[in-house]
């Protein structure tokens, strides 16, 4: 029995152990994990073939010519195909495929990997409000102050604020401080936001 495997008979076995319903949620989990996986990287793969089929006469030559190191290109394939088999969201899918395409496109090796694995590694970090607060600061294309984001899903201004520490964290958003305010004001809320060039980049090869 292989690493993965024994794993996965560990955490079954201990779900069996909750009083009562454990052993029906480690049979759900076992049948829904495996046959879900499977499910998910056969879409994957198979989604990214229908696509790179459809892409245009240039970037069709920029595939051919790509150059790629078949360990580094086995390295991003197996930390791919690990994120692919757990990640239900689309929205995560579309930009790992995303990240994938331009990553062959762009050729994978010693030299690129760095980067990409970089990029992959944020991909799976962050959740689908902070993509879409990144893109939504993209677009807008200025400054704009934390409590200038009107963000209709999640309308709570420290929920927003949290977002923007953790991309500035990856160095995906610049913050700017305004004029301390007078009073109990908290200052975080009046800070101004916009995406950096890592940003851009990092919004170029995984979500455009």
């Amino acid at each position: 029995m292989d690493k993965e495997s024994k794993k996965e008979t560990a955490i079954a076995v201990s779900l069996s152990l909750i009083p009562y319903i454990g052993g029906s949620i480690a049979s759900i989990y076992t049948s829904v994990k495996t046959n879900k996986e499977i499910e998910r990287l056969e879409e994957f793969y198979s989604d990214v073939a229908n696509g790179i089929k459809t892409l245009d006469e240039k970037l069709s030559n920029a595939l051919r010519n790509s150059s790629h190191d078949d360990e580094y290109l086995a390295m991003l394939i197996e930390k791919l195909s690990r994120k692919v088999e757990i990640e239900a969201r689309k929205s995560k899918i579309n930009a790992l495929k995303t990240l994938f395409v331009n990553s062959l496109l762009n050729g994978v090796n010693q030299t690129s990997y760095s980067e990409i694995d970089f990029f992959l590694e944020v991909l799976d970090s962050l959740s689908e409000i902070d993509i879409e607060l990144l893109v939504l600061s993209h677009k807008e294309n200025r400054l704009i102050a934390v409590n200038e984001i009107n963000y209709v899903k999640y309308n709570e201004p420290y929920f927003i604020l949290a977002s923007v520490n953790k991309l500035r964290n990856f160095g995906l958003l610049q913050v700017f401080s305004g004029a301390i305010a007078v009073g109990a004001k908290d200052n975080a809320l009046e800070e101004r936001i916009k995406v950096s060039d890592l940003g851009k980049n990092f919004i170029s090869f995984c979500l455009q």
